[in-house]
């Protein structure tokens, strides 16, 4: 970005003012509905869009200054994140859209795993318990002094044992490493 004379000088901050000003045009239309289900319909879709919205504002603090994320991602996700771009693209066919804001989604030249996440459609916990049922079917996962290890069930080997970083990675190491140093055993006890 370069200043306010480059056409995409701060495109973060109108891409949110584009959402808010297409949710705001959806508020009014729901409004103007005759008031029953549909309506009631409608506008519970507009405030759950809202409220996704208003998680994803890019943070800005006292002295103006932009902390290139919102406050619930990180800033290695994009500016702004992808949900703020993914409730832009709701509204792809309205002629302020920009396609640029969503070019990791709708243009094969810049797909990422953006893209690849998007077209599986699953979620993390779908995707976390197919792991964990995995490893709990052969394994457990120990506390010991020093911080966790696996333990096959069939003949008790161990794995070495591993200190969680508290706060920082939520995967247990053992779970990760357990299949691979551990591929097949042979049942020590009756």
């Amino acid at each position: 970005m370069t200043g306010p004379d480059d056409p995409a000088w701060r495109w973060e901050f109108r891409v949110e003012d584009f959402v808010y000003a297409r949710l705001a045009e959806a508020q009014t239309a729901a409004e103007a509905l005759p008031p029953g289900p549909a309506q009631d319909a409608e506008l519970n879709r507009i405030d759950s869009l809202y409220l996704i919205a208003n998680e994803h504002n890019i943070w800005i603090d006292a002295r103006g200054r932009s902390a290139a994320a919102c406050l619930t991602c990180t800033a290695t996700s994009g500016v702004p994140c992808t949900t703020m771009r993914g409730l832009a693209r709701l509204f792809r066919d309205h002629p302020d859209y920009r396609p640029g804001w969503n070019e990791n989604i709708d243009d094969p030249r810049y797909r990422s795993n953006v893209y690849k996440d998007y077209k599986r459609r699953t979620t993390i916990y779908q995707e976390r318990k197919a792991e964990l049922d995995a490893f709990y079917a052969r394994f457990d996962l120990e506390q010991t002094a020093k911080g966790e290890r696996w333990r096959c069930k069939a003949c008790g080997a161990v794995g070495e044992e591993w200190q969680p970083i508290p706060g920082t990675y939520d995967y247990p190491h053992a779970i990760g490493t357990a299949a691979h140093r551990h591929p097949t055993c042979e049942r020590t006890s009756p």
